[in-house]
């Protein structure tokens, strides 16, 4: 149909590099992180919208790379990843959203 779009907005290549980026900024961090600071840890990263950022952490986490947890401090969901929680000790076995 002409004028319909495909609804990408961005390319597959861009989609990538973000999740890329996003799980790079998770296996450096020692504690987890929020949507917003893992924004602020990337210049490319800071302009995406925050429900852009939790659909590519939500894929992360499809593919096993990413563990999320609600803080209790924060109040908000936290993001780990789990060669991260590996190298901490942590037993990620079994998939729960257990406390971070």
């Amino acid at each position: 149909m002409p004028g319909r779009s495909t609804g990408r907005k961005m390319s597959v290549e861009k989609e990538g590099e973000l999740r890329m980026r996003t799980l790079s900024i998770l296996a450096d961090s020692d504690e987890a992180l929020t949507i917003d600071e893992i924004k602020s840890r990337d210049f490319i990263l800071a302009p995406i919208t925050t429900q852009k950022m939790a659909r590519v952490i939500g894929h992360l986490i499809e593919m096993g790379l990413v563990r999320k947890a609600k803080s209790k401090s924060l109040g908000r969901m936290v993001y780990k990843a789990v060669s991260k929680m590996v190298e901490q000790g942590y037993d990620v076995e079994e998939e729960n959203d257990a406390d971070i």
